[in-house]
Protein backbone atom coordinates (compact mmCIF):
# COMPACT_ATOMS: atom_id res chain seq x y z
CA UNK A 1 0.00 0.00 0.00
CA UNK A 2 2.73 2.20 1.01
CA UNK A 3 4.21 2.08 -2.66
CA UNK A 4 0.87 2.43 -4.66
CA UNK A 5 0.41 5.15 -2.23
CA UNK A 6 4.09 6.73 -3.24
CA UNK A 7 3.25 6.32 -6.93
CA UNK A 8 -0.06 8.29 -6.57
CA UNK A 9 1.65 11.27 -5.28
CA UNK A 10 3.87 10.73 -8.39
CA UNK A 11 0.72 10.97 -10.93
CA UNK A 12 -1.06 13.88 -8.44
CA UNK A 13 2.31 16.04 -8.74
CA UNK A 14 3.10 15.32 -12.42
CA UNK A 15 -0.57 16.49 -13.54
CA UNK A 16 1.29 18.32 -16.87
CA UNK A 17 3.56 15.06 -17.66
CA UNK A 18 2.09 12.32 -19.76
CA UNK A 19 1.88 9.41 -18.02
CA UNK A 20 3.96 6.43 -19.02
CA UNK A 21 2.56 3.21 -19.56
CA UNK A 22 3.16 0.01 -20.55
CA UNK A 23 0.64 -2.22 -22.51
CA UNK A 24 1.27 -6.22 -23.02
CA UNK A 25 -0.73 -8.87 -24.98
CA UNK A 26 -0.42 -12.50 -24.26
CA UNK A 27 -0.98 -14.26 -27.09
CA UNK A 28 -0.60 -17.90 -28.61
CA UNK A 29 -1.01 -18.46 -32.45
CA UNK A 30 -2.97 -15.17 -32.42
CA UNK A 31 -1.85 -14.52 -36.16
CA UNK A 32 -5.29 -13.24 -36.94
CA UNK A 33 -5.70 -11.15 -34.22
CA UNK A 34 -2.41 -9.49 -33.05
CA UNK A 35 -2.37 -6.64 -35.88
CA UNK A 36 -5.74 -5.33 -35.05
CA UNK A 37 -4.37 -5.29 -31.47
CA UNK A 38 -1.68 -3.54 -31.50
CA UNK A 39 -2.95 -1.26 -34.14
CA UNK A 40 -5.78 -0.34 -31.56
CA UNK A 41 -3.10 0.28 -28.48
CA UNK A 42 -1.53 1.98 -31.23
CA UNK A 43 -4.73 4.56 -31.79
CA UNK A 44 -5.24 5.68 -28.10
CA UNK A 45 -5.96 9.46 -27.15
CA UNK A 46 -3.35 9.00 -24.40
CA UNK A 47 -0.46 7.31 -25.73
CA UNK A 48 0.90 4.22 -24.80
CA UNK A 49 4.68 4.48 -23.76
CA UNK A 50 5.50 1.01 -24.32
CA UNK A 51 4.21 -2.23 -26.03
CA UNK A 52 5.05 -5.58 -25.02
CA UNK A 53 3.82 -8.90 -27.10
CA UNK A 54 4.45 -11.96 -24.92
CA UNK A 55 4.53 -14.85 -27.55
CA UNK A 56 3.71 -17.86 -25.97
CA UNK A 57 5.45 -20.37 -28.36
CA UNK A 58 2.94 -19.71 -31.38
CA UNK A 59 3.62 -22.06 -34.15
CA UNK A 60 1.61 -18.91 -36.51
CA UNK A 61 3.26 -16.13 -37.77
CA UNK A 62 1.73 -13.78 -34.45
CA UNK A 63 5.62 -13.46 -33.51
CA UNK A 64 6.54 -11.64 -36.68
CA UNK A 65 3.85 -9.73 -37.31
CA UNK A 66 3.72 -8.04 -33.96
CA UNK A 67 7.54 -7.59 -34.35
CA UNK A 68 6.64 -5.66 -37.95
CA UNK A 69 5.06 -2.79 -36.34
CA UNK A 70 7.76 0.12 -35.14
CA UNK A 71 8.14 -0.30 -31.15
CA UNK A 72 6.78 -3.20 -30.17
CA UNK A 73 9.03 -5.65 -28.49
CA UNK A 74 8.13 -9.36 -28.78
CA UNK A 75 9.10 -11.77 -25.89
CA UNK A 76 9.13 -15.32 -26.84
CA UNK A 77 8.58 -17.95 -24.38
CA UNK A 78 10.62 -21.30 -25.89
CA UNK A 79 7.90 -23.58 -24.59
CA UNK A 80 3.85 -22.83 -24.48
CA UNK A 81 3.60 -22.26 -20.56
CA UNK A 82 0.10 -20.36 -20.18
CA UNK A 83 -1.69 -16.89 -20.38
CA UNK A 84 -0.44 -16.66 -16.64
CA UNK A 85 3.13 -16.75 -17.04
CA UNK A 86 2.62 -14.52 -20.22
CA UNK A 87 1.51 -12.34 -17.50
CA UNK A 88 4.51 -12.52 -15.52
CA UNK A 89 7.01 -12.45 -18.62
CA UNK A 90 5.38 -9.38 -18.77
CA UNK A 91 5.66 -7.59 -15.73
CA UNK A 92 9.15 -8.37 -15.14
CA UNK A 93 9.92 -6.75 -18.14
CA UNK A 94 7.64 -3.56 -18.24
CA UNK A 95 9.67 -0.54 -17.42
CA UNK A 96 6.72 0.98 -16.54
CA UNK A 97 4.57 0.91 -12.86
CA UNK A 98 1.33 1.41 -14.77
CA UNK A 99 0.41 -1.47 -16.61
CA UNK A 100 -2.38 -2.37 -19.17
CA UNK A 101 -3.32 -5.73 -20.33
CA UNK A 102 -5.23 -6.81 -23.47
CA UNK A 103 -6.16 -10.56 -24.94
CA UNK A 104 -4.64 -10.89 -28.14
CA UNK A 105 -8.48 -11.45 -29.81
CA UNK A 106 -9.47 -8.19 -28.23
CA UNK A 107 -9.18 -4.45 -29.39
CA UNK A 108 -9.50 -1.37 -27.20
CA UNK A 109 -11.57 1.88 -27.98
CA UNK A 110 -9.24 5.03 -28.67
CA UNK A 111 -10.44 6.48 -25.23
CA UNK A 112 -9.82 2.90 -23.10
CA UNK A 113 -6.35 4.15 -21.43
CA UNK A 114 -7.73 7.86 -21.10
CA UNK A 115 -11.01 6.78 -19.38
CA UNK A 116 -9.17 3.97 -17.27
CA UNK A 117 -6.34 5.75 -15.76
CA UNK A 118 -8.03 8.44 -13.52
CA UNK A 119 -9.17 5.60 -11.13
CA UNK A 120 -5.93 4.71 -10.57
CA UNK A 121 -4.66 8.50 -8.88
CA UNK A 122 -6.66 6.58 -5.81
CA UNK A 123 -3.97 4.93 -4.24
CA UNK A 124 -6.12 2.08 -2.49
CA UNK A 125 -7.03 1.78 -6.48
CA UNK A 126 -5.39 -1.52 -7.50
CA UNK A 127 -6.25 -1.73 -10.94
CA UNK A 128 -9.40 -1.06 -13.57
CA UNK A 129 -10.85 -2.83 -15.81
CA UNK A 130 -13.15 -1.88 -18.80
CA UNK A 131 -16.24 -3.46 -20.45
CA UNK A 132 -16.04 -6.15 -23.10
CA UNK A 133 -18.43 -6.34 -26.11
CA UNK A 134 -18.50 -9.21 -27.96
CA UNK A 135 -18.26 -8.10 -31.59
CA UNK A 136 -19.03 -11.43 -33.49
CA UNK A 137 -22.34 -13.37 -32.94
CA UNK A 138 -22.15 -15.45 -36.27
CA UNK A 139 -23.19 -18.57 -34.94
CA UNK A 140 -24.70 -20.42 -32.50
CA UNK A 141 -21.52 -21.30 -30.40
CA UNK A 142 -20.77 -17.08 -31.19
CA UNK A 143 -24.19 -16.34 -29.25
CA UNK A 144 -23.94 -18.58 -26.48
CA UNK A 145 -20.51 -17.45 -25.43
CA UNK A 146 -22.44 -14.57 -25.35
CA UNK A 147 -24.52 -15.75 -23.00
CA UNK A 148 -22.91 -17.95 -20.82
CA UNK A 149 -19.55 -16.52 -20.97
CA UNK A 150 -19.66 -12.73 -20.69
CA UNK A 151 -16.77 -11.23 -19.33
CA UNK A 152 -18.20 -7.89 -18.48
CA UNK A 153 -20.25 -6.51 -15.18
CA UNK A 154 -23.33 -4.85 -17.47
CA UNK A 155 -23.62 -1.18 -17.64
CA UNK A 156 -22.98 0.61 -14.58
CA UNK A 157 -20.02 1.90 -13.00
CA UNK A 158 -18.90 -1.06 -9.64
CA UNK A 159 -16.20 -0.28 -7.25
CA UNK A 160 -15.02 -3.76 -6.44
CA UNK A 161 -16.67 -6.23 -9.02
CA UNK A 162 -16.46 -9.63 -8.14
CA UNK A 163 -13.54 -9.53 -10.10
CA UNK A 164 -11.68 -7.66 -12.89
CA UNK A 165 -11.44 -9.95 -16.12
CA UNK A 166 -8.41 -10.08 -17.58
CA UNK A 167 -9.32 -9.83 -20.84
CA UNK A 168 -8.70 -5.44 -20.56
CA UNK A 169 -7.05 -3.97 -17.39
CA UNK A 170 -4.97 -1.22 -15.84
CA UNK A 171 -2.77 -2.70 -13.00
CA UNK A 172 0.25 -1.55 -11.01
CA UNK A 173 2.52 -4.03 -11.39
CA UNK A 174 4.14 -3.07 -8.12
CA UNK A 175 1.38 -4.65 -6.05
CA UNK A 176 0.82 -7.49 -8.53
CA UNK A 177 4.59 -8.69 -7.90
CA UNK A 178 4.03 -8.12 -4.33
CA UNK A 179 1.17 -10.22 -3.97
CA UNK A 180 3.23 -13.29 -5.65
CA UNK A 181 2.35 -12.69 -9.58
CA UNK A 182 -0.39 -14.41 -11.58
CA UNK A 183 -0.82 -18.46 -10.30
CA UNK A 184 0.66 -19.78 -13.45
CA UNK A 185 -0.87 -22.82 -12.66
CA UNK A 186 -3.53 -22.16 -13.49
CA UNK A 187 -2.49 -21.43 -16.97
CA UNK A 188 -5.34 -19.93 -19.16
CA UNK A 189 -8.48 -19.65 -16.82
CA UNK A 190 -9.14 -17.98 -13.66
CA UNK A 191 -5.52 -16.28 -12.98
CA UNK A 192 -7.48 -13.10 -13.04
CA UNK A 193 -10.15 -13.73 -9.93
CA UNK A 194 -7.01 -14.86 -8.05
CA UNK A 195 -4.89 -12.63 -8.83
CA UNK A 196 -8.21 -9.58 -7.85
CA UNK A 197 -8.84 -12.06 -4.76
CA UNK A 198 -5.58 -11.79 -3.34
CA UNK A 199 -5.00 -8.30 -3.98
CA UNK A 200 -8.46 -7.65 -1.83
CA UNK A 201 -7.26 -9.43 0.83
CA UNK A 202 -3.98 -7.16 1.10
CA UNK A 203 -6.37 -4.10 1.33
CA UNK A 204 -6.44 -2.58 -2.37
CA UNK A 205 -10.04 -1.60 -4.11
CA UNK A 206 -10.58 -2.81 -7.55
CA UNK A 207 -12.72 -0.42 -10.20
CA UNK A 208 -14.90 -1.61 -12.87
CA UNK A 209 -16.14 1.29 -15.61
CA UNK A 210 -17.93 0.33 -18.54
CA UNK A 211 -17.04 3.62 -19.86
CA UNK A 212 -13.60 1.69 -21.13
CA UNK A 213 -14.69 -0.17 -23.84
CA UNK A 214 -13.23 -3.12 -25.84
CA UNK A 215 -14.60 -5.21 -28.69
CA UNK A 216 -13.80 -9.14 -28.55
CA UNK A 217 -13.29 -10.63 -31.95
CA UNK A 218 -12.97 -14.46 -30.91
CA UNK A 219 -15.03 -16.91 -33.13
CA UNK A 220 -16.32 -19.83 -31.71
CA UNK A 221 -17.75 -23.53 -32.73
CA UNK A 222 -19.31 -26.02 -30.48
CA UNK A 223 -16.57 -27.54 -29.71
CA UNK A 224 -13.96 -24.64 -29.13
CA UNK A 225 -17.07 -22.59 -26.80
CA UNK A 226 -17.53 -26.18 -24.44
CA UNK A 227 -14.18 -26.38 -23.78
CA UNK A 228 -13.61 -22.47 -22.65
CA UNK A 229 -16.53 -23.32 -21.07
CA UNK A 230 -15.08 -25.95 -19.20
CA UNK A 231 -11.59 -24.22 -18.53
CA UNK A 232 -13.45 -21.22 -16.59
CA UNK A 233 -14.91 -24.46 -14.55
CA UNK A 234 -12.05 -26.22 -14.00
CA UNK A 235 -10.05 -23.12 -12.93
CA UNK A 236 -12.04 -20.39 -12.42
CA UNK A 237 -14.47 -22.53 -9.68
CA UNK A 238 -10.63 -23.80 -8.47
CA UNK A 239 -12.37 -27.21 -9.04
CA UNK A 240 -11.01 -30.32 -7.63
CA UNK A 241 -8.69 -28.33 -5.39
CA UNK A 242 -7.87 -31.72 -3.10
CA UNK A 243 -7.49 -33.75 -6.23
CA UNK A 244 -10.39 -35.11 -8.40
CA UNK A 245 -11.91 -38.55 -7.36
CA UNK A 246 -14.96 -40.63 -8.99
CA UNK A 247 -16.92 -39.44 -5.72
CA UNK A 248 -16.26 -35.59 -6.62
CA UNK A 249 -16.96 -35.93 -10.54
CA UNK A 250 -20.31 -37.81 -9.54
CA UNK A 251 -21.23 -35.30 -7.33
CA UNK A 252 -20.36 -32.17 -9.75
CA UNK A 253 -22.18 -33.49 -12.49
CA UNK A 254 -25.46 -33.87 -10.20
CA UNK A 255 -25.10 -30.61 -8.11
CA UNK A 256 -23.38 -28.41 -10.01
CA UNK A 257 -23.47 -29.08 -13.73
CA UNK A 258 -27.29 -29.99 -13.90
CA UNK A 259 -28.37 -27.87 -11.26
CA UNK A 260 -26.44 -24.74 -12.05
CA UNK A 261 -24.44 -25.15 -15.50
CA UNK A 262 -27.64 -26.67 -17.20
CA UNK A 263 -31.07 -26.10 -15.40
CA UNK A 264 -30.60 -22.26 -14.23
CA UNK A 265 -29.48 -21.23 -17.96
CA UNK A 266 -31.82 -23.49 -19.96
CA UNK A 267 -34.78 -21.74 -18.03
CA UNK A 268 -33.45 -18.58 -19.10
CA UNK A 269 -33.49 -19.56 -22.82
CA UNK A 270 -37.29 -21.66 -22.49
CA UNK A 271 -38.60 -18.46 -21.44
CA UNK A 272 -36.91 -16.58 -24.21
CA UNK A 273 -37.60 -19.04 -27.01
CA UNK A 274 -33.48 -19.14 -27.50
CA UNK A 275 -34.15 -22.82 -29.28
CA UNK A 276 -30.31 -23.11 -30.27
CA UNK A 277 -28.76 -21.60 -27.00
CA UNK A 278 -31.28 -23.91 -25.20
CA UNK A 279 -29.93 -26.89 -27.73
CA UNK A 280 -26.12 -26.10 -26.83
CA UNK A 281 -26.96 -26.06 -23.02
CA UNK A 282 -28.11 -29.91 -23.48
CA UNK A 283 -24.86 -30.24 -25.30
CA UNK A 284 -23.07 -28.92 -22.33
CA UNK A 285 -25.18 -30.96 -20.01
CA UNK A 286 -23.47 -33.84 -21.30
CA UNK A 287 -20.07 -32.26 -22.48
CA UNK A 288 -18.88 -31.24 -18.45
CA UNK A 289 -19.24 -34.64 -16.92
CA UNK A 290 -17.60 -36.15 -19.63
CA UNK A 291 -14.38 -33.72 -19.65
CA UNK A 292 -14.05 -34.09 -15.67
CA UNK A 293 -14.18 -37.78 -16.01
CA UNK A 294 -11.60 -37.52 -18.56
CA UNK A 295 -9.46 -35.50 -15.92
CA UNK A 296 -10.22 -38.43 -13.70
CA UNK A 297 -8.92 -40.79 -16.09
CA UNK A 298 -5.48 -38.55 -16.88
CA UNK A 299 -5.03 -38.62 -13.14
CA UNK A 300 -5.09 -42.33 -12.42
CA UNK A 301 -2.66 -42.84 -14.91
CA UNK A 302 -0.32 -40.11 -14.62
CA UNK A 303 2.96 -41.01 -12.83
CA UNK A 304 2.50 -40.57 -8.92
Amino acid sequence: MLRALAWTCVLTLEKDIVLKVTAYIPVYNGAEFVGPNIEGLLSQTHPVDEILVIDDASSDATGEIAASYSGVKVIRHPVNKGVAAGRNTALRAARNELVAAFDADCVANPTWLATLLPHLEDPKIAGAGGRLVEGVQRTMADRWRQARMAQEWGPNFIRNPQFLYGCNTLFRKSVILEAGGYNESMRTCGEDPDICARLRQRGFDLVYDPAAAATHFRRDTTRSVLDMYWRWWRFGNQAYPNGVRLRSVLGNALFVHFRYNFLLPAKTDLRAARLDLLAMDFLALGYMPYRDFRLLMAARTSPK
